[in-house]
Order: structure tokens, then C-alpha cells, then sequence
């Protein structure tokens, strides 16, 4: 995942970062092994934090200002970010490409009784995130010198630590829209109403629920 790298650009940038123009930007969104589109998957822009769906042939469009940050969000597909920067002002659309998770690829069979599609995707998606950055560890505290009382950790304070910390803010961020899309899946939004396509697409971008009301409204 990209997420650490963005991350370390994203703290260059935003030193001194002054308003930029917004723009609205197309991009298509496909499976990195199978290079097939990736549909409904939630595209959200953390500095606006509008998020939108993409299309059935992958396609999305969303309002962005230079080095804004975009997170990427779909069932079965590992999470990834993107700056938007001067480079992509060059091309009248962005190519995007997820990785499916392991369970997916359907060369790993997974066994987990009580367990929920999403609680296995989120494991997987943890279990990778956390080894990215494997020696994550914010104590609150440290021994102090000569082992007498306890003393603060600085490193708590450090550029590398806040950047740890930025890394799994992002993380939930993604883990939440995740959640948003098992949730609330095409197929309840078509049983009930019939979109396809387009209007499909629209309905479930326009109506989409906040996560704060589904964990409110939980499944009976």
C-alpha cells in the first residue's frame, strides 16, 4: 500500500500549503490483477470529504484541488490513496488500480464461523496495513534514565511517530467507508428500486448513509 508514502508527502506539502483551485476531475477504477472495473467503489477526498461512487465500467468524477488527498474503498479490495498533484493536470483522466484481498482471488479458502464477509475483509486488510509499518509502537511512556521513575517518550512527539499516527487515521477513515459499502450494497438499492447503471450509481452516491447512522441502526 501507498499510504505511508503519501503520507510523507503529505506532510512536505501541507507546510505552508496555501488554497488551491478546485476542479472536477474523471477517473476509472479497475482490479489490478484482472484489470477488470471495480463498481460502486467509494472514492472519497479526505481534505473535502466528499465522497463518490464509481460507475459500472469503473468510471468516477469528483471535485479535487491540487495535492488533495484521495482514498479508494471497495468490497474485496484492499484500501490505497493518491495525491493529486501537478503530474495528473496533464491528463484528462486518472487510471487507478486496486488489489483484491487474498480470500477473493479464490486461491485461499477461508473458514470463519460467526464471522461476517466484511469482519474477514477488515482482518485481512489490518493484518497487511499493520505489517507496512510492522515496528509501529506510541508508548506513552519510557523507563527513565538510571531506571529511576518514569520519564515521557519523545518519540511519541516525532515527525515519524505523527506520521504512524496520520497513517491510521487514514486507515479508519477507508475502514469506515468499507463498512458504508457492506452496508449498504447495490443489490438492496436495486431489489427496491430497480436503477441500473447510471441511475444505480447516482442513487447510491446521492443517498448514500453516514457510518455514525448505520452503527445507530445496526442489522436485527
Amino acid at each position: 500500500m501507498r499510504m505511508l508514502i503519501v503520507l510523507g508527502l503529505f506532510t512536505l506539502i501541507t507546510t505552508g500549503s496555501v488554497a488551491q483551485k478546485k476542479s472536477t476531475i474523471w477517473g476509472i477504477l479497475k482490479d489490478s490483477i484482472t484489470k477488470e472495473p471495480i463498481t460502486l467503489a467509494a472514492i472519497t477526498n479526505l481534505d473535502s470529504k466528499k465522497t463518490v461512487m464509481s460507475s459500472n465500467t469503473g468510471r468516477f468524477k469528483i471535485e479535487v484541488a491540487e495535492y488533495n488527498i484521495l482514498s479508494f474503498a471497495a468490497v474485496g479490495y484492499f484500501f490505497d490513496t493518491t495525491i493529486y498533484h501537478g503530474i495528473d493536470l496533464k491528463h484528462d483522466t486518472l487510471f487507478l488500480f486496486l488489489s483484491p484481498l487474498a480470500h477473493s482471488l479464490g486461491n485461499v479458502t477461508v473458514y470463519s464461523k460467526g464471522m461476517s464477509h466484511y469482519q474477514m475483509d477488515s482482518i485481512e486488510r489490518r493484518a497487511a496495513f499493520l505489517q507496512d509499518i510492522v515496528n509501529y509502537t506510541i508508548p506513552t511512556v519510557a523507563a527513565a534514565n538510571y531506571g529511576a521513575g518514569i520519564a515521557l517518550n519523545l518519540d511519541r512527539f516525532s515527525k515519524h511517530e505523527k506520521s504512524k499516527r496520520k497513517a491510521f487515521q487514514f486507515f479508519e477513515t477507508n475502514e469506515k467507508e468499507a463498512y458504508i459499502n457492506y452496508r449498504f450494497p447495490p443489490e438492496i438499492v436495486v431489489k427496491y428500486t430497480g436503477f441500473k447503471d447510471e441511475d444505480l450509481q447516482s442513487f447510491m452516491q446521492q443517498h448514500r448513509p453516514s457510518y455514525e447512522w448505520l452503527r445507530k441502526h445496526k442489522k436485527e
